[in-house]
C-alpha cells in the first residue's frame, strides 16, 4: 500500500500481496489474544450447526491480516489514520488462502506540507478469487523531507 513518500504516490497506484493460509492455529491464537472466544471460531460441533457449516476466522483477524500483508514502509507511514466503508463479504474458513490488494484512491496533502492522508481501497480475496472484505484505509504519510522516523 504505502512504500514511498506521499509526493511519489499517485491515485491509481495498485499493489497485490503474496498469499497467506488461514490456519486453525492462527484463529485460536487470535481468540486468546483478543478474548473473542465465540464458539463459531473455536467449537467445530457448534460451528457445524450454523449457517456457515463450519468454523470460520474472526472478521477482525481478516482485517488484521490485510493490514499485515500490505506494504506499510515505516520510513513513510506515520500512523493508521482511518477506516471507512468496511464490508465483510464472505466468511473465511480454516485452510483458505488469502491475498490483499490495494489501489490508491486519494492523496490529500495536509496544511503542514510535510504529510498527506493517503487513502486506498483495500480488498482481501480468497483462493477462489472471491472477495472476503473491502474497505477504505487511510494513512498519515510523510514526505521526502520528513520520513516517519523524524516526524513529531
Amino acid at each position: 500500500m504505502i512504500s514511498k513518500s506521499f509526493e511519489k504516490i499517485k491515485v491509481g497506484d495498485v499493489d497485490t500481496t503474496e498469499p497467506r493460509t488461514v490456519t486453525e492455529k492462527s484463529v485460536r491464537e487470535f481468540a486468546e489474544l483478543t478474548w473473542d472466544r465465540h464458539p463459531l471460531h473455536l467449537d467445530p460441533a457448534y460451528a457445524a450447526q450454523t449457517r456457515f457449516g463450519g468454523q470460520i476466522a474472526h472478521g477482525a483477524l481478516m482485517l488484521s491480516l490485510l493490514l499485515g500483508l500490505v506494504k506499510l514502509d515505516p520510513r513513510y507511514v506515520q500512523c493508521f489514520y482511518g477506516l471507512d466503508d468496511l464490508k465483510f463479504r464472505v466468511p473465511t474458513y480454516f485452510g483458505d488462502i488469502v491475498r490483499a490488494s490495494s489501489e490508491v484512491t486519494e492523496v490529500r496533502p495536509r496544511p503542514d506540507g510535510q504529510t498527506a492522508v493517503v487513502t486506498c481501497r483495500g480488498e482481501l480475496k480468497n483462493q477462489d478469487d472471491t472477495t472476503v472484505l473491502t474497505g477504505l484505509f487511510s494513512f498519515l504519510v510523510g514526505g521526502e523531507s520528513t520520513p516517519a522516523s523524524q516526524a513529531n
